[in-house]
């Protein structure tokens, strides 16, 4: 792959915020980043410099996503583009991949995409740098076979050609996806025998595709596992491949997206739950709290929302260090945990402040004993650092139907609770009412 320090990428996008964000987090990447606020400003651009891919926007103002690409396609132009497309808009990204498009990318509400993004542009890179080279070294030596093995082992993809199944030639790259020492390992094996049974169905059915008329089947996502049992995530494409040592063959080629899909649950991940303590974020939580108050509503029984937060967590912070501070919420989230049921939940709100959810309780008094085990729990020292630390903990308690439905008004309502805990001193339960 060429340096990424002098690659230069032209980024279409009409919002302003948004493709300052972006160009700012690929420049610190390493890219040289240019802007246009619209398509026609964009096609000025490549007539008047040089890029090595262009980012398009779906939607702008003056000439959009789709057209823009359809007047690279064309101009003839090799450059390559991925297209930025909304959620729910997947048929403008096949339509944009039939123009000619490199790849896509789907918008989320919470941004995430512009974490996956590089991933995609790395990909991208690489897969037109593989695509030069075999131009390259196809253009030269046509059906030379020793000379097609000699490419087959530049690849990073795994290349299977495959007779009746079994496979007859694999590459390197084919040879380490699947764990194997040399190609004797896989003597009268068949590709069928490395793809997850989970996968089986799917698998055969798009080879058998490559009979159609250009004889190939398109990029589609797969599992594998290899001869040490692992499973590995992968892309699979097979074309027809009819003179392989006098017999008709299919091409299989497999490629790794294991990072891809780790940065995939990563982005999930991130989207619901706390990346310090592991446990729901706001955005769960509420989601939690949703079906907690369905649940009731449907069955007839109560819930009770608890407002916590640390007493003593910014004297910590302040005097210990940020690093005491995350360390003093890890274990307060574990604590609470083991205070609460598996049916019920423990949220981190931001900061110091948690939320639990209790999902089933016959009245106050249950809320009631589960506060004294938080108290009883909090009140075991904290060893930060070295340091025993004494940290103690405030709870504002309300109940569900006594103080009413809206999950916006009963956390109100537990934050109100807590305040007059912390008015009394902290380190104790209040009711709300």
């Amino acid at each position: 792959m060429r340096d990424i320090r002098t690659f230069r990428i032209l980024y279409m996008e009409d919002d302003e915020g948004l493709s300052r964000i972006l160009q700012k987090d690929l420049q610190r990447k390493g890219y040289a980043v240019d802007v246009a606020s619209n398509g026609e400003e964009g096609l000025k651009m490549l007539d008047a410099a040089t890029y090595d891919m262009v980012v398009v926007d779906y939607h702008m103002p003056v000439l959009g996503g789709l057209e823009v690409i359809r007047e690279l396609s064309l101009r003839g132009s090799i450059l390559p583009a991925i297209m930025v497309t909304g959620y729910g808009n997947e048929r403008v990204a096949v339509e944009a991949m039939k123009l000619g498009a490199a790849d896509y990318i789907v918008k989320d509400t919470e941004l995430g995409y512009l974490e996956l993004l590089p991933i995609v542009i790395e990909q991208v890179i690489s897969k037109q740098k593989l695509i030069r080279e075999k131009e390259q070294m196809l253009a030269k030596i046509q059906e030379s076979e020793e000379r097609y093995r000699k490419l087959y082992e530049l690849t990073t993809d795994g290349i299977f050609i495959c007779h009746d199944w079994k496979m007859e030639f694999v590459n390197p790259s084919g040879l380490r996806l699947l764990a194997a020492s040399s190609v004797l390992d896989l003597k009268e094996k068949t590709l069928f025998e490395v793809i997850h049974p989970d996968y089986w169905g799917i698998f055969r059915d798009r080879v058998a595709e490559a009979d159609n008329e250009d004889g190939r089947v398109p990029w589609f996502e797969s599992k594998i596992r290899s001869f040490e049992g692992n499973d590995v995530y992968v892309e699979i494409m097979a074309v027809a491949f009819s003179h392989f040592r006098g017999k008709q063959a299919i091409q299989v080629i497999i490629r790794d997206i294991t990072e891809r899909k780790l940065a995939e649950e990563r982005l999930r991940f991130l989207a619901h739950y706390d990346p310090l303590t592991g446990i729901p974020n706001r955005t769960l939580f509420f989601d939690r709290l949703s079906h907690a108050l369905a649940q009731a509503k449907r069955y007839g029984h109560s819930i009770s929302l608890m407002f916590l937060d640390l007493d003593r967590f910014k004297e910590i912070n302040d005097t210990l260090g940020h690093e005491a501070g995350d360390e003093l919420l890890k274990v307060a989230a574990v604590r609470l945990l083991h205070c609460v049921r598996n049916s019920d939940t423990v949220a981190r709100m931001g900061g110091d402040e948690f939320t639990v959810i209790l999902s089933h309780v016959s009245g106050a008094e249950d809320a009631e004993i589960i506060a004294e085990r938080i108290l009883s729990c909090f009140g075991e020292p904290f060893n930060l650092r070295g340091q025993k630390c004494s940290v103690g903990v405030s709870i504002g308690i309300c109940l569900y139907p006594q103080c009413g439905s809206d999950p916006e008004i009963l956390l109100r309502m537990a934050d109100n609770a807590l305040y007059r805990a912390k008015e009394k001193g902290g380190n104790c339960f209040h009711f709300y009412g």
